[in-house]
């Protein structure tokens, strides 16, 4: 427990670094982003590598070539995102979905330029390790070049994922009761997901409203004429934001599954590995992202 408990400590001032760091370019940020996708693909691909290499079979087992595609694709991937947006702001989402759908057609290439080596299964493996974590990380990416409340996105995406998943742990350890998916993940229970999603609902107006009061913004989105719209917008964001974070847990829970492994790595004593600390941060992402790109548009009265 104790060093559950430094390991968190030092995960989180790492993050609350990187937030001020952003202060002083936002582009800073996508280091940590980076740093995500970078780790997150090598648990990925030593996952599979160890399960293919533990069961004697290359069916899902990936070839040099396409382990190296993989690897191209994640280092290449914020960089060019970057770039693009360098060259014209606005433009990083077209180069990181051009390049996205170059990584996949040299996946099927690679089948015939080496025929010998690839087979059908290390093909969906590579895509697998491509997609996540690193395609999914893109709507961090797209958050953070938000023109208007960005940092309310970043902080909506980095506090209601922690904080659904921590009281959906005290919650169902408290009440216990029936479990959720027995089959996949003994330990989780529906008392425990009933006060994660709560909490984590809660935790998103709350953040609201300190943000607001904070900083000066104002919501100007959808419905904006009414006064009680931003308060039911980030309730149903906080309520679907939290759901699928614990959903990415249970997804990340079935690939450990599958691999046969305990903890997608050892990088975080305590924790496991990165994936571990930031499956349901990927599914939050998409959900804050979309939301505030369709719905959310405050506007700045104060700089941040």
């Amino acid at each position: 427990m104790r060093k559950r408990l430094i390991t968190g400590t030092v995960y989180v001032a790492v993050l609350v670094g990187f937030f001020f760091l952003r202060l002083v370019d936002h582009r800073l940020f996508g280091i940590l982003v980076y740093a995500f996708s970078l780790f997150g693909t090598y648990e990925m691909l030593h996952g599979i590598r160890s399960a293919a290499e533990r069961e004697n079979s290359d069916v899902a087992g990936m070839s040099l070539s396409q382990r190296i595609t993989v690897w191209a694709y994640a280092i290449a991937f914020t960089p060019l995102f970057y770039l693009c947006e360098w060259l014209q702001d606005g433009s990083g989402y077209r180069g990181v979905l051009i390049f996205s759908f170059a990584f996949a057609v040299v996946l099927f290439c690679l089948l015939v330029v080496d025929f010998k080596n690839t087979t059908l299964g290390g093909t969906g493996s590579a895509l697998l390790c491509g997609i996540y974590p690193t395609a999914m990380l893109a709507t961090m990416l797209l958050a953070n070049e938000l023109k208007t409340a960005s940092m309310l996105a970043l902080l909506l995406i980095f506090v209601i994922s922690p904080v659904a998943d921590t009281f959906a742990y005290l919650v169902g350890s408290l009440f216990k009761g029936k479990k959720l998916c027995p089959n996949i993940s003994p330990h989780k229970t529906i008392s425990g997901a009933v006060g994660g999603v709560v909490f984590g609902t809660g935790a998103s107006v709350l953040l609201y409203w300190v943000y607001t009061v904070c900083t000066g913004y104002e919501y100007a989105g959808v419905g904006a004429a009414w006064a009680g719209t931003p308060w039911v917008l980030f309730a149903v964001l906080g309520l679907v934001t939290s759901l699928l974070t614990e959903f990415g847990d249970l997804v990340e829970s079935v690939i450990k599954r599958r691999l046969g492994i305990k903890d997608m790595g050892n990088l975080l004593p305590g924790h496991g590995g990165i994936l571990d600390r930031i499956d349901g941060t990927l599914f939050a992402s998409m959900v804050v992202y979309i939301l505030f790109a369709l719905f959310i548009t405050p506007i700045a009265t104060a700089a941040l």
